[in-house]
């Protein structure tokens, strides 16, 4: 007998997210606010519930922007 599996798998983008957030020590809440889109719609994407084609490259942006602000402050 097969248990069913509970937990939706990440998408690509979602584990980019996962490793971000991971790194960073943000959580998804506070990232979806930083990069000004929806958190549903952001977990959503992670899951690929949600297509995303505006939200994932804004949210990369903003990933990027930050980590290359974060590595020429440290």
């Amino acid at each position: 007998m097969r248990v069913p599996n509970r937990t939706k798998p990440k998408t690509d983008f979602g584990i980019e997210v996962r490793v971000f957030t991971a790194q960073t020590g943000m959580t998804v809440k506070e990232l979806a606010e930083r990069a000004g889109v929806k958190y549903t719609t952001l977990v959503e994407t992670t899951t690929g519930r949600c297509a995303g084609h505006k939200l994932i490259p804004a949210v990369r942006q903003f990933m990027q922007d930050y980590t290359e602000r974060m590595g020429t402050e440290v």
